[in-house]
């Protein structure tokens, strides 16, 4: 098992420093991805990528994300509220909106449809799934996949080569840790774990993000500066979940999963595309960049939007804070709510 997961890191790395050649977006966490899915359902190939592996890279990308959160920038973020409190609201909106028309185009019932259209995290949607009556747990994760993938392609993609062409994908110096600053990163190591495990005793959703961005996060903002990591420790970091994106992705489980998936693939690029107006409308009447508006956003993930500013030299406090309270609005808001009204249904049809 060692050596296969060898076998296929050193082929996911090939693949990241392919997708770097090709100058395509966030390229570390695409290749590796793309890699896996060959590796998986071309070649017919058993993948069993740690979960262990894959939480220890999200917790240096939650540190990444975490560390441009000064006072300014928080106070700031405190300004925006509202608008994003707006923004998801209407993401929220438009995503159930064309989840009701997927259901209607292929019969997958209202229920999985809305499921599987709400715009969290992939893994987080499926586990609340198991717990909801009447809710087809293949056709939720198909749908979020579909959505995903879609997102962290084009998004990306339309950011780097449409928003901010003037960017180029590899333009991010090599960086290197001075020992001086190790004790300063132990700091931040240590106040991570702690975080993590805190997270886990009160049950956070997707504990190995939010915890490391919330625990660098409280620590810059109390003054402390956040020691920038070498790249090769975060293209490793990026290799390690892309893996683990490609082992998760399965389109054969369903017999009509190709009429699922274009549909909701047409579903969610409508999403973008009038995601990409209203930040082009947003970015007239607030201090915010296009290309920032555009990825703040965005139906993705903290992880995967961080890294596409990373990328395009957007604001990342910004898009952080705005995938952040996304995410936690669906996970304590949205999803709730919206189980509750399907339960609702369930039980009057019994």
């Amino acid at each position: 098992m060692y050596k296969q997961n060898l076998l296929i890191f050193l082929l996911a790395a090939i693949g990241g420093y392919i997708f770097s050649l090709l100058h395509l977006p966030i390229p570390w966490t695409l290749g590796p991805m793309a890699m896996a899915i060959i590796w998986k359902l071309l070649l017919k190939r058993t993948l069993n990528w740690p979960k262990k592996v894959r939480n220890a890279g999200l917790v240096i990308l939650g540190y990444m994300l975490g560390s441009p959160f000064t006072p300014a920038v928080a106070h700031q973020v405190v300004q925006q509220l509202p608008l994003m409190l707006a923004s998801t609201l209407l993401l929220i909106g438009l995503c159930l909106g064309t989840g009701y028309v997927s259901g209607r185009y292929t019969g997958v019932g209202l229920a999985n449809s809305l499921m599987g259209s709400i715009p969290g995290g992939l893994s987080q949607m499926s586990v609340i799934c198991e717990e909801i009556e009447g809710i087809n747990l293949s056709v939720v994760t198909l749908m979020q996949t579909v959505r995903v993938l879609t997102v962290l392609f084009v998004v990306p993609l339309l950011a780097l080569h449409g928003l901010a062409d003037q960017v180029a994908a590899t333009s991010r110096p090599v960086t290197h840790l001075e020992l001086s600053q190790l004790p300063v990163l132990a700091l931040f190591t240590l106040l991570i774990l702690v975080s993590v495990k805190l997270a886990k005793r009160i049950q956070l959703s997707s504990v190995y993000v939010l915890a490391p961005v919330l625990g660098t996060a409280s620590l810059v903002l109390a003054g402390v500066t956040a020691p920038v990591l070498p790249t090769p420790i975060v293209a490793v970091a990026q290799i390690v979940v892309g893996i683990k994106m490609g082992q998760d992705v399965d389109f054969g489980s369903l017999t009509n999963w190709k009429t699922i998936a274009f549909i909701n693939f047409l579903s969610v690029t409508s999403v973008i595309a009038v995601l990409l107006g209203i930040a082009f409308a947003y970015s007239h009447i607030a201090p915010t960049s296009l290309v920032t508006a555009f990825i703040s956003m965005a139906p993705g993930g903290i992880s995967e939007m961080g890294l596409t500013a990373m990328a395009v030299n957007a604001d990342l406090p910004t898009v952080v804070a705005y995938q952040l309270f996304r995410l936690l609005f669906i996970l304590l808001v949205c999803v709730p709510v919206t189980r509750r009204l399907i339960q609702r249904k369930c039980a009057s049809q019994h």
